[in-house]
């Protein structure tokens, strides 16, 4: 009876909804949201992490890597805008140019030293930070032995004092070492090495991932606690939040939220008087090779070495413009020419050119989405094939309303392929869930439009040859989107909104593909 009321329902109808729902979409994330302001006195930023491997190809996991001195002037001159010291992690690789082109800009520089597995190259590196630090002591604030190598596993405890313990010989340079303050906390021996203890408070990377909301007020608790634990001075080593990437939990990345952490961070410090460094200076998109799509947005500035936010005035999600509204205009009016060529009813039109609006709106966020999620040319295959697989559907479900033919086999390959697609990423998502991202923008357009043309479907009985059919189709999908609904609720992140998202996804296509598969075999 349902589906006999809904099936009245003009196309158009549900088409313009779906067009107009998705536009307050796009204009929603760019309404801008007022914030906290930063006070003048709490500016600029004590310090920032500075990496120069933001430009294509750039990888210092890459053996022989070079940094061009000239790029790290370049690089330091824009930073000079908004922070006077920048902290690195390594000599290597030409970094041991940045204290030279930090005294010419009248900058610090908190230098750090790479410890890793190799004690050899350990002690290489050493050698030329201390030589560094003493060649610049008025540039050089410190020198940072190790950066969470004891969180990697890397090197022990006492091998770590030892490092220490030389490099306090052989330098006037401030030492200390940097790791996740959890631990610090176990390994607090530590601390007779150091000058001052470096700790790392990343609400968004906590095992218990903290929510914008509470994230400073975290910050100021963690901060609270280790005071009363180490005597020395503490350096809040890293702490920040990502503009991009995957929930974790109640922690959100985005614009907004990194725009709110950092001022809200900013006041507190500044009340508190605590000594930071944020990370980072710019974002790092060879991060996300190994962090997924959030490792590669952390910085303060874009791989244009532009400010990524304001620390005043309103801040908006995204900043797109008309972008989006004109390619959706600009496929409408395509899809409307197209259908003045072949000179098809004037309702027939009105349909083209609503499918051509919301595939052009759609296709805006989706190759955006791609550019973003995609680490590799696997993936760029995988995510770009599902988008060309979920606008095929789309084109599909077009072919009752204009009354085209089609074979039925072949749309019922998409959807075997669309609920393959489904099982593949929920399969990823349990496996290493911490570093990929929920798709839903992929999968949203397809799963709508075929809703669309199921319920505006006529209503008929079931053939008596389709049930065989219908009933190895409808067993196959249950299993796939059983096992995807499963692992969605299995990531067990109850205030993650995008995993429920993701869950409430994968129910619609268990009704919606088994359903279209029927209506196709009939």
């Amino acid at each position: 009876m349902l589906q006999r009321l809904l099936s009245r329902i003009s196309p158009i109808v549900w088409l313009t909804l779906f067009l107009l729902g998705s536009m307050f979409y796009v204009w929603r994330l760019q309404q801008p949201q007022a914030l906290v302001e930063v006070a003048a006195e709490a500016l600029p930023l004590q310090c920032v992490s500075y990496a120069p491997y933001y430009k294509p190809g750039m990888n210092p996991t890459i053996k022989d890597s070079f940094v061009d001195p000239l790029q790290i002037e370049q690089d330091l001159q824009a930073l000079s805008k908004v922070t006077r010291c920048v902290r690195t992690y390594s000599v290597g690789q030409g970094l041991d140019y940045v204290p030279k082109a930090a005294q010419k800009l009248g900058m610090k520089v908190i230098v750090g030293v790479w410890i890793g597995w190799v004690d050899a190259l350990n002690k290489a590196e050493l050698q030329l930070a201390v030589q560094q630090a003493n060649q610049y002591p008025d540039t050089v604030r410190g020198l940072v032995v190790g950066n969470e190598v004891l969180l990697r596993g890397e090197q022990t405890e006492p091998k770590m004092h030892e490092y220490l313990q030389w490099a306090k010989a052989n330098t006037k340079a401030p030492v200390t070492y940097a790791d996740v303050w959890e631990f610090w906390l176990k390994h607090p021996t530590l601390e007779q090495d150091v000058d001052f203890v470096t700790v790392h408070i990343l609400p968004y990377w906590e095992d218990k991932p903290v929510a914008i909301e509470q994230a400073v007020a975290h910050t100021a608790s963690v901060m609270g606690h280790l005071g009363t634990v180490f005597k020395k001075p503490i350096l809040i080593g890293e702490t920040g939040w990502p503009s991009q990437g995957r929930q974790r939990f109640w922690s959100k990345p985005g614009a907004i939220n990194q725009a709110r952490y950092m001022r809200e961070f900013l006041q507190a410090a500044q009340v508190n008087h605590w000594q930071y460094n944020v990370i980072e200076a710019v974002d790092q998109p060879w991060k996300r090779e190994l962090e997924g799509t959030v490792g590669g947005f952390w910085g303060v500035l874009n791989t244009d070495l532009q400010a990524k936010f304001n620390l005043q005035g309103p801040v908006a999600e995204r900043t797109d413009g008309f972008k989006p509204y004109v390619l959706a205009l600009v496929l409408a009016v395509a899809a409307a020419a197209w259908g003045q060529y072949k000179r098809v009813p004037v309702n027939q039109m009105v349909l083209l050119a609503l499918t051509g609006g919301v595939v052009g709106l759609h296709a805006y966020l989706q190759v955006g989405y791609v550019q973003l999620a995609a680490r590799n040319s696997g993936e760029y295959a995988m995510l770009g094939g599902l988008v060309l697989l979920g606008w095929a559907l789309v084109l599909l479900q077009l072919r009752p309303w204009l009354g085209l033919v089609a074979k039925p086999c072949i749309e019922q390959s998409l959807l075997r392929l669309l609920a393959l697609a489904f099982l593949l990423t929920s399969a990823g998502l349990a496996i290493q869930g911490r570093y990929l991202d929920f798709p839903l923008i992929l999968v949203c357009l397809p799963l709508v439009m075929i809703t669309i043309a199921i319920i505006t479907a006529p209503v008929r009985e079931a053939a008596q040859a389709a049930i065989h059919a219908i009933g190895i189709w409808l067993t196959a999908v249950m299993v796939l989107i059983a096992a995807n609904m499963a692992i969605a609720v299995a990531m067990t992140e109850p205030g993650n909104v995008m995993a429920w998202w993701w869950c409430a996804a994968c129910g619609l296509a268990l009704f919606v593909l088994p359903a279209k598969s029927v209506q196709l075999s009939q």
